[in-house]
């Protein structure tokens, strides 16, 4: 209701920049209203009601987030995003993570794409990063949109700095890959292995909550558990009501998750979205 209010008002969109999907019903469009960087009653990055859900479940369950982002969707640019929360950022950097995700929501962008659309892409959103939030926030590993990059793609990545990326490798049932990753790698990935294939280490996103209803979710948690470790992705665009397909027991899914991991793994797994820490 704050941010819906001010959207009246007509302000210079200036908003929280994330994954909002492709469907958008005219309803969702008017988020990409909402401008809270200048906002009186709107001083914290955590004003924001996506990630002060984040903090809330960093608070309770100790909770490690890595939010992947574009540089534009329609009408704004991530260089548009305001700096003033910079130092609260960088306060928050032990458990709040960023990264290059794709410039932007495309199909499959980089699935034939050369080294320079990759690298200077990937190095625009690093740059952002860097400049609102500060080198401690920028994320060494990333889940590039759609999961696909050519040889030379992945050269560009890796001159970018990272050094882990997170991919979709299907089941035993319904084997995949990512990356162009061939079968033999893709099946060790599968079956929860970090695998290092030249100068990157590649893993596999064991769940995305969104996928799910809650029920499903605690049956595929539980064949997950002889694992080391688990990769937990959820897309943003659920958390909006205004999203035709909004989920409203988004923040619950989260919560059952991280409370089941808890009991079964222990805190120390407990680690969203990215796997820097394990390599």
């Amino acid at each position: 209701d704050f941010l819906r209010n001010y959207s009246e008002k007509n302000p210079l969109r200036c908003h929280m920049p994330g994954h909002h999907g492709k469907h958008i019903s005219a309803e969702l469009s008017q988020l990409y209203r909402f401008d809270i960087t200048e906002i009186s009653g709107a001083d914290s990055l955590f004003s924001h009601p996506y990630p002060a859900m984040y903090k809330r479940l960093h608070e309770k369950y100790g909770l490690k987030v890595q939010m992947n982002l574009f540089y534009e969707m329609p009408g704004f640019e991530l260089s548009s995003f305001s700096d003033k929360y910079k130092e609260e950022w960088q306060n928050n950097c032990d458990w709040l993570k960023l990264s290059f995700h794709s410039r932007l929501e495309n199909e499959k962008p980089y699935e034939f794409s050369d080294y320079k659309e990759v690298y200077d892409d990937c190095s625009q959103v690093n740059k952002e990063i860097k400049r609102f939030a500060g080198l401690p926030l920028l994320a060494k590993t990333t889940t590039v949109h759609y999961c696909m990059a050519t040889k030379e793609g992945l050269n560009a990545l890796i001159d970018n700095d990272l050094v882990g990326l997170l991919g979709l490798f299907g089941s035993a049932e319904e084997p995949g890959t990512s990356y162009s990753i061939d079968e033999a790698n893709a099946k060790s990935i599968r079956n929860g292995e970090i695998v290092k294939l030249g100068k990157i280490y590649f893993a596999g996103i064991d769940i995305i909550l969104n996928c799910y209803s809650k029920q499903e979710i605690l049956k595929r948690l539980d064949n997950l558990t002889a694992r080391n470790n688990i990769k937990v992705m959820i897309h943003e665009q659920y958390f909006y009501k205004y999203y035709i397909r909004y989920q409203p027991d988004f923040e619950e899914k989260l919560s059952q998750a991280f409370e089941f991991l808890i009991n079964n793994l222990g805190l120390e797994n407990l680690d969203c979205s990215h796997f820097a820490a394990k390599l």
